[in-house]
């Protein structure tokens, strides 16, 4: 997957937008995805995703909808999708191809699974992360997204940063080295692609944001991780 300094951010995404949208709708170029039948769990990856939650239930349909707080000055080339679902067995990426004359700061992004189980996972489940395709392997600015939203006004004003602590004891975020959030275990357990997950207020991030993880295993500290969050206005 990813190299061990990336944190993957999931976010809570929008399942057919119904209504108009204040985004920029980007158009899907290509689409790899599979369903494996055991777990993969590898430890490149530590941050699995940040999720953005909807208000409200929504109804699942054929085709997911990605929303993502992209502003356009950080998609000036094709943005990419990480798609996990929490026991392991799901991964996929897809490439869109972003539109330099787009003005909002929010993108829309069709994704349409070539496994249809993916469709069985509730929104808790799936990890995803949005950034420009362009960045290297050593990932740094993220952005947050929201899955099966009907609309910008269904979204939360919390984000789930979705963690594979790696049979951590605790684990914890500091927000621009300053503010900590607490870890609290997910239902997966140790063999689900995150078994931590660290509520952060919106407020928090939404002007951009560095947030750092540690993992604490008895008295000692795993090296941090960090990445940066795209802000928006």
């Amino acid at each position: 997957m990813v190299n061990s300094k990336v944190i993957l951010l999931a976010f809570g995404l929008a399942n057919g937008v119904t209504c108009a949208l204040a985004t920029d709708r980007l158009v899907l170029v290509n689409l790899e995805d599979e369903m494996l039948p055991e777990p993969r769990v590898t430890a490149e990856a530590v941050f699995v995703g940040l999720v953005r939650p909807t208000s409200a239930d929504s109804t699942q349909m054929a085709e997911e909808t990605i929303i993502a707080a992209l502003p356009p000055g950080k998609r000036a080339t094709d943005v990419c999708v990480r798609v996990t679902t929490e026991d392991g067995r799901y991964f996929g990426q897809a490439r869109y191809r972003a539109d330099s004359t787009g003005t909002s700061p929010m993108t829309l992004m069709d994704y349409v699974p070539v496994r249809t189980e993916l469709r069985d996972y509730e929104a808790s489940e799936i990890a995803v992360l949005a950034f420009p395709c362009s960045t290297d392997a050593a990932l740094t600015d993220v952005a947050v997204a929201s899955w099966r939203a009907d609309n910008v006004d269904d979204l939360g004003q919390t984000v789930s940063v979705l963690v594979n602590s790696f049979r951590a004891e605790a684990a914890f975020l500091l927000i621009n080295d300053a503010k900590q959030v607490d870890c609290v275990p997910t239902a997966g357990g140790e063999r689900a692609a995150f078994d931590f997950s660290c509520e952060m207020d919106v407020a928090d991030i939404k002007g951009g944001a560095r947030v750092a993880l540690y993992r604490m295993r008895g008295t000692s500290l795993d090296p941090e991780v960090s990445i940066n969050i795209v802000g928006w206005e």
